[in-house]
């Protein structure tokens, strides 16, 4: 039994423990132990492999199990959770390819025909190729939406069981987005502390991204050599032309006086730039990129526009591929893309394995002078059109048909169902909803809905329920749209995770002014404004109720944050009227200047309202909005934040330690927090606020 002189003393060593560990140092000490803990842990006892209900030892791949048969291996499907099985092949059983040679298509997103799967996708498209010249392949689609390094890597090891003839691998765009490792974060944590954000970056770039494309190659080889298996690489390309970058990830993380000075470097670039100066606005990009240290995307973007204005296509390309590739390695939540580096590292290890290749930023250019593919080829940043994945089809089934074994069987030519005008048409809503929740221009929306909905019945009827589904008010789950949205297979695969929120309005303003317009729809009615909108409900959201999810991999927030320098908002009002607006919000690390105090510009439709005072401390204001801003129908509300990244110094220490620490770290600057947006229509609106210190 032990003594109570014991436990005090016991009690004493733990109390003065905790004081060591209680900052961040100590997490830090701490996290080490972890580390050191998990290295050295005892490795003997292996988990028994998983059997699956047949009893059989791990012959499962995918959303399949395998079951050998004598005329070689099928596939039979396993029950997966929805949302899992959503992410693979809409197809439960796979016969045995007997004669038939038998080609199987690893892949992400892109390779899963995001967006329009399963009405169309690149297997199908690819099957449909050989069945119109009587070739004896089957197609086996093992593509799966979101797989990153691992999760290729998992499918890859088990493509033995299948026993392929030929491997497609269309992937890349989620390499730069991988899961990471302490050992990675303890890495960039010592890349940090030596050269700072740019050499972080850098770091996670070469050091543990690009060799993970070379491991994904040789895992594949391996697998080649055991299935004596030809393998074909499709290099993905992203839409440089046509999409345009997250406002929220465009301020480097400087210190305060070069962030100052790249401002004012990009102001003097995007003023020459529309006057017809390339000139003046090369030389501009060429200042803010020696400060940036590419980790900007305004700063290739801007340059590639000019060089693009000037006749300079080797530039432009370089320089808008930079661009894209600028928020890469800073741990925010930027959309998927192939970088230069992965581009590279995937040509080169594919050459070096004697591996064939379809690269698509050559197969897609149809201009040879512009410097980025065909936009048309493309339904968002990365994912193919129906007329982008008829053209990857194409050269890939010449491609394939060259490597396929030499006894492969000649069939009565067939034709398989193709992509109606209807489902074409329901696609290209869906691209519309996913270019708007990404903060596409107008334009692109407008050109999708217009397309849509005049191609086709099927595609006004869509964009209809669509309307009626963001013009609803309630939880979103309980529209009575929801059903009809959810008929077409592609549009149930896309839109389910987003129809079981129980968000009150989904916001997607650009969209709904889209529909309004395509459908000719009247901006206002007759029916009375509402009492009060909270503006802040619309915003992007994380998965908690009331929670927003940052542009970072921190935890959610009870409060808005902003990366960018202007926060928009929306909201539809049925008639123009008065209002007064309730803000409560603070700005916690402006850059302060001598010239004059930082404020925050408050502006409706365009218009600037007033400017409040940049304050540290949560300030809640009521600010009258006159008649004659507000109109019937859309209208926005935007804040205009002053530079912040005043904590830079902190900002980069506590990145390093968090680190270092196994957590991922803050990198941007934070430019404004909002807790409260209220807006309340109204006729008689009293001529100013109060405000006061919360």
């Amino acid at each position: 039994m032990t003594r109570p002189s014991e436990l005090d003393a016991a009690r004493r060593r733990t109390d003065n423990l905790a004081r060591l560990l209680a900052d961040e140092r100590g997490a830090e000490i701490l996290a080490e132990l972890q580390k050191l803990r998990l290295e050295t842990a005892c490795r003997g006892d292996r988990p028994a492999a998983t059997r699956d209900p047949d009893g059989a030892t791990d012959r499962v791949i995918g959303a399949w199990h395998v079951v050998p048969t004598p005329n070689g291996p099928e596939l039979h499907g396993r029950e997966l959770d929805p949302a899992e099985a959503r992410t693979w092949a809409d197809v439960e059983h796979v016969p045995a390819a007997g004669r038939n040679a038998r080609v199987v298509l690893l892949g992400e997103s892109s390779a899963r025909g995001f967006l329009l799967d399963p009405v169309f996708n690149p297997a199908l498209a690819l099957q449909r190729r050989f069945h119109a010249v009587g070739d004896g392949v089957q197609v086996v689609d093992l593509a799966h939406t979101g797989a990153d390094i691992p999760d290729l890597l998992a499918v890859a090891r088990r493509l033995p069981l299948v026993e392929p003839d030929v491997i497609v691998v269309y992937a890349g765009n989620n390499w730069v987005r991988s899961r990471h490792t302490p050992a990675h974060l303890d890495l960039l944590a010592s890349a940090l502390r030596a050269d700072g954000y740019p050499g972080m970056r850098r770091c996670y770039l070469e050091r543990i991204v690009a060799p993970g494309v070379r491991g994904v190659l040789d895992v594949l080889a391996d697998v080649a050599r055991t299935t004596n298996a030809q393998v074909v690489v499709v290099v993905p390309e992203f839409n440089l032309g046509g999409w345009q970058h997250d406002a929220e990830l465009e301020l480097p993380p400087l210190p305060p006086a070069e962030l100052l000075a790249w401002t004012g470097h990009r102001e003097r670039a995007e003023a020459a730039l529309e006057n017809g100066d390339t000139a003046a606005a090369l030389t501009e990009t060429i200042a803010m990129r020696a400060l940036d240290h590419g980790l900007s995307p305004v700063t290739g973007r801007l340059r590639g526009l000019a060089a693009l204005v000037a006749g300079d296509t080797d530039t432009a390309a370089a320089a808008l591929a930079e661009s894209r590739d600028s928020v890469c390695g800073l741990f925010t939540t930027h959309t998927p893309r192939i970088t230069t580096g992965v581009r590279d590292a995937l040509i080169e290890a594919a050459e070096a394995r004697g591996f064939h290749r379809v690269d698509l930023a050559a197969l897609l250019r149809t201009d040879p002078n512009s410097p980025w593919p065909d936009p048309a080829f493309f339904l968002d940043y990365c994912h193919l059109s129906a007329d982008g994945i008829d053209r990857l089809a194409e050269v890939l089934s010449e491609r394939v048909r060259d490597l396929l074994p030499e006894d492969t069987p000649r069939r009565q030519p067939s034709e398989t169902p193709v992509l109606s005008i209807a489902d074409r048409a329901v696609g290209d809503i869906l691209a519309a909803v996913h270019n708007s929740y990404y903060g596409q221009p107008r334009e692109r929306v407008a050109e999708l809905v217009e397309g849509a909905v005049g191609a086709h019945p099927a595609g006004r009827e869509f964009a209809a329920a669509m309307l009626r589904l963001l013009a609803s008010a309630g939880p979103v789950w309980s529209c009575a749209a929801t059903p009809e949205l959810l008929r077409a297979r592609h549009a149930a695969r896309y839109l389910a995770p987003m129809l079981s929120r129980s968000a009150e309005h989904l916001g997607m303003w650009e969209l709904r002014a889209a529909l309004t317009a395509a459908l000719g729809i009247p901006s206002g009615a007759d029916e009375p404004n509402p009492a009060r909108l909270d503006l802040l409900a619309t915003a992007e959201q994380g998965l908690l109720d009331g929670a927003f999810r940052a542009v970072n991999h921190l935890p959610e927030r009870a409060f808005f944050q902003a990366f960018g320098r202007v926060s928009r908002f929306g909201c539809h009002l049925d008639s123009g009227c008065a209002a007064t607006l309730s803000m409560s919000y603070r700005v916690p690390a402006s850059i302060s200047s001598t010239e004059s105090p930082a404020t925050v510009a408050i502006r409706v439709n365009g218009h600037l309202v007033t400017r409040c005072p940049a304050t540290t401390s949560w300030t809640k204001t009521t600010l009258a909005i006159p008649d004659g801003l507000l109109r019937a129908g859309i209208n926005s509300l935007e804040i205009g934040w002053p530079t912040g990244g005043a904590d830079w110094l902190a900002r980069r220490d506590q990145d390093a330690a968090a680190l270092a620490r196994g957590e991922y770290p803050v990198v941007l600057a934070v430019q404004g927090e909002v807790f409260e947006l209220l807006l309340t229509p109204q006729r008689d609106v009293p001529l100013s606020g109060n405000d006061r210190e919360r």
